[in-house]
């Protein structure tokens, strides 16, 4: 059985383990992603936590099969004058290999916009880069348009 829940601090190490094998799989541009893949697992540790205490900015899922963690979502919330209200970005979706092909990518994308709906926000939107066209033929498959924009990124230390 595939089920969504939000994340709790006892799911610290498989946050960081997931987070950091859908790294290894995505970041496929030199320095664009600032190295974060190659960060410690304290590090990751410390977002992990700082990410729980601010709740009202993002919200983590963990996604498991007969209860095992099987993959993850970051939200983040914004205030978007254009949608009249909050917007939930889906910042990552990220299923672990083995389980691809069941249909839990489509579960989990339900279970996001139930939880965005739930939640009172007036838009769902995420951005998907050109390197990985499987996640751009997912999301056109489940009802999303895709908008032709530039995503810019500075990073300050």
């Amino acid at each position: 059985m595939f089920t969504w829940r939000l994340c709790t601090a006892d799911d610290c190490k498989i946050w960081t383990q997931l987070n950091k094998a859908f790294m290894d799989e995505e970041i496929q541009d030199d320095g664009l992603w600032n190295n974060t893949n190659q960060q410690s697992d304290e590090k990751f540790y410390d977002t992990f936590s700082r990410a729980l205490e601010s709740k009202e900015l993002i919200a983590l899922l963990l996604f498991e099969e007969d209860g095992n963690p099987v993959g993850f979502a970051n939200l983040m919330t914004i205030f978007s004058v254009w949608a009249h209200g909050k917007a939930l970005i889906l910042d990552d979706l990220y299923l672990c290999p083995e389980v691809r092909g069941k249909g839990y990518g489509k579960q989990a994308l339900a279970y996001i916009e139930q939880f965005a709906a739930e939640c009172g926000y007036k838009r769902l939107q995420f951005q998907s880069e050109e390197t990985n066209p499987n996640a751009m033929e997912f999301y056109i498959s489940q009802g999303y348009s895709p908008a032709d924009m530039k995503f810019y990124v500075k990073y300050f230390l």
